[in-house]
């Protein structure tokens, strides 16, 4: 299931490519000023947790074979980033252009050996050559405003509550699905446990039973596509400038 929303957000695919092309541009940039400086890793497979639409959850859990084992987990889902690398005060100043790494910190000094740094470091260098400073704010705020106005459509509601229900007759007093994780003991360090995969599993068994999935994403798809008509341009404004970002981060990688 894809929401027509999504074609207005950066996807994770978007997101390696400028990471990867910014990463590359201040990497060259502090060896201007004789610093090695390595970026995080911008590869590996992509999880849900990196799609801002987030359909693998948004009407709850949806996979079967993925409840099975790890229950409301994330499970293959689950990524840690890898850790930025070790700087001294002095690649602090010339990579953000302040002392510290946080925000409100003080400005740096504006040269490094003689040498001018940019204004705001060379992070902000990089991301500005190849336009990564991305204001997606209204795409996302849409999509969330589809989500809520979705769930008070009727016909949702109706699904909500025969999916109430028939978790219901199952021995489990629940309102939505979002609350559904709490009807049983979390993830420890074995997995799931096995209470916690039996709900998760008649979790996904009422969704199918009264299609509540389906029901939702047909009636959020109807009002994101109302919401897209009434925010065109501006959303398209938003999809251009993701594009020249991508298409100028493929000249720098390659």
């Amino acid at each position: 299931m894809a929401l027509p929303m999504g074609s207005y957000m950066e996807n994770y695919s978007q997101r390696r490519t400028i990471s990867a092309a910014v990463g590359h541009l201040t990497h060259e940039c502090m060896a201007r000023f004789g610093f090695s400086y390595d970026p995080p890793a911008t590869d590996g497979s992509p999880a849900s947790v990196y799609d801002d639409t987030n359909m693998a959850r948004r009407y709850g859990i949806t996979d079967r074979e993925l409840a099975a084992k790890f229950g409301y987990g994330l499970g293959d889902d689950s990524y840690t980033p890898p850790p930025g690398p070790r700087m001294t005060d002095a690649e602090i100043a010339v990579f953000s252009g302040h002392v510290a790494l946080k925000p409100g910190a003080a400005a740096a000094a504006p040269t490094y050996n003689g040498i001018p740094v940019p204004k705001d470091g060379c992070r902000r260098e990089s991301l500005d050559k190849v336009g990564g400073m991305l204001d997606t704010g209204l795409p996302g705020r849409l999509d969330s405003q589809s989500l809520e106005t979705s769930q008070g459509d009727p016909a949702v509601q109706d699904a909500l509550h025969q999916w109430s229900a028939c978790m219901a007759g199952r021995g489990y007093t629940v309102d939505i699905p979002y609350n559904a994780d709490r009807l049983a003991p979390g993830s420890g360090a074995q997995g799931a446990s096995s209470a916690q995969l039996t709900v998760a599993l008649a979790d996904i068994d009422c969704k199918e039973k009264t299609d509540l999935v389906g029901i939702w994403f047909r009636t959020e798809t109807k009002v994101q596509n109302q919401l897209i008509e009434q925010n065109q341009l501006a959303l398209s404004e938003v999809r251009d400038r993701i594009s020249a970002a991508v298409r100028a981060a493929t000249t720098v990688t390659g």
